[in-house]
């Protein structure tokens, strides 16, 4: 019988024509352009799992101005909201007046992993490392990023290098233990996980993937424990709901496993194994012909889920091309994995692209935030479509809907009214003004409950 395993996860044709105007001339930055770096105060504590640096970092932080000092604040702030081009112009402002900070380098490191432009990022932190040695979370995020380089030794000797010049942390040794289970070294997995465990008996990533490494191992028993563990910790988090229904289920308990698959397989619909594995115990359980129906979209799943794979590898292989960023944000909209494609988005938007593009761009993220419900974040991305390029008649009319979907019908109205005056044949915007007069101004427009920070 076979069983997904219980892997714990973290406009078409103009935009064409503006891909081909488009060239590697106007790609993102190819490379670290030299010192610079974050904060007057460890904004990256909690990303990186490191205590407070002291040092020559800290130095440089009691000694600026208060002109870099905001620049760098801007910056972090900046990349927080995913907004990685303006985070990094102003990385360049302060780079102007202190080109050695460290910080800034290390923010630097930052942007360009989020951008899967991972080797500039591992250059920008080893200008932090020259600068100070002792850097707080430096080699770590050089781990991260060996990690995901498939480089995994380099990424166990940056732990461990971490671990020597700065201290243990949760969050390292959590690392460490994914490393060692990577390279099939699972007692040195365990025992980094135990080590995480030791230092915050709270923290539930770390259970989950000790519950995958005891479960790989052969110790389901082992496994469904630390799983329940975590899930006790975060009750709500349909990873270790999935999780935790998948171990059941291969305990032989199916009814067990029910009520954690269900919920799971509802809202992931893009999930191969939690649509098969659900199938799985509805036909372990006798209900053959809901079986048959999870069977089948965990077939659709695996086919969309391909997709997103094949737009991934592209990005692998050149994260600086406009087309492999579009590529993956609409593969992952097609698999309602807003959230994801949303950062897609965002990402090759920091590319420097012909204004046609960018345009076509800006509205499928516009698009994007409205689907997922985020109705004012949609409608202040429209708004500034139309402000660039008046004539976008479908950033009009979706405007249009998000309006509605707020109950501001009198915006909505006017929106579809300038529509018709510039396209007396838009039958889409024809159709909403007449549901306008029809219906009932106190009634309920709903709009999508979909979670644009979705993790899938």
């Amino acid at each position: 019988m076979q069983v997904e395993k219980s892997t714990y996860s973290a406009g078409e044709e103009a935009a064409g024509a503006a891909l081909k105007s488009w060239n590697s001339t106007h790609g993102a930055r190819q490379a670290y352009k030299g010192a610079t770096g974050i904060l007057l105060l460890c904004l990256f504590i909690l990303v990186s799992g490191c205590r407070e640096p002291v040092g020559i970092a800290q130095k440089q932080r009691n000694s600026l101005s208060p002109r870099v000092g905001r620049y760098m604040v801007e910056a972090e702030g900046a990349f927080s909201r995913g907004v990685y081009e303006l985070a990094l112009a102003y990385t360049d402002s302060a780079e102007a007046f202190v080109p050695d900070l460290a910080d800034l380098h290390f923010l630097r490191g930052k942007i360009y992993t989020q951008l899967n432009q991972l080797q500039v990022a591992q250059a920008a932190y080893q200008v932090v490392l020259e600068i100070d040695p002792e850097y707080a979370g430096a080699r770590f995020d050089m781990g991260l990023n060996s990690f995901r380089r498939g480089k995994l030794r380099d990424a166990i000797n940056y732990y461990l290098e971490e671990e020597l010049e700065v201290g243990p942390t949760t969050a390292l040794y959590h690392e460490l233990g994914r490393a060692y289970a990577r390279i099939g070294v699972p007692d040195s997995a365990e025992a980094a996980y135990e080590q995480a465990l030791s230092l915050d008996p709270e923290h539930t990533t770390t259970y989950m993937w000790l519950g995958q490494l005891l479960e790989e191992t052969g110790d389901l028993e082992g496994a469904l424990e630390a799983s329940l563990n975590g899930l006790k910790l975060r009750p709500d988090d349909l990873d270790y709901q999935y999780i935790v229904g998948t171990q059941y289920f291969r305990l032989d308990s199916a009814e067990a496993a029910l009520p954690y698959l269900e919920p799971v397989a509802k809202e992931w619909t893009w999930h191969h194994g939690a649509q098969f594995n659900l199938g799985q115990v509805y036909m372990r359980l006798g209900r053959e012909a809901e079986a048959e129906t999870y069977f089948a979209r965990a077939d659709e799943a695996q086919q969309l889920q391909q997709r997103v794979n094949e737009a991934q590898n592209a990005i692998n292989n050149d994260p600086t091309s406009p087309a492999n960023w579009i590529e993956l944000g609409n593969r992952l909209r097609e698999s309602k994995r807003y959230g994801r494609a949303i950062e897609a988005y965002k990402n090759g938007l920091t590319i420097q692209v012909p204004p046609g593009l960018a345009l076509y761009m800006q509205t499928n993220l516009a698009t994007l935030y409205m689907e997922c419900g985020d109705l004012s974040e949609a409608a202040r991305r429209f708004e500034a479509i139309l402000r660039a390029d008046p004539d976008l008649s479908a950033a009009r009319l979706n405007l249009g809907i998000v309006y509605a979907q707020g109950s501001r019908f009198d915006e909505a109205r006017t929106v579809w009214t300038e529509l018709l005056e510039r396209e007396p044949r838009n039958t889409a915007a024809q159709n909403y003004l007449e549901q306008l007069d029809t219906m009932d101004q106190n009634e309920y427009v709903e709009a999508s409950t979909t979670d644009c920070r979705d993790s899938g």
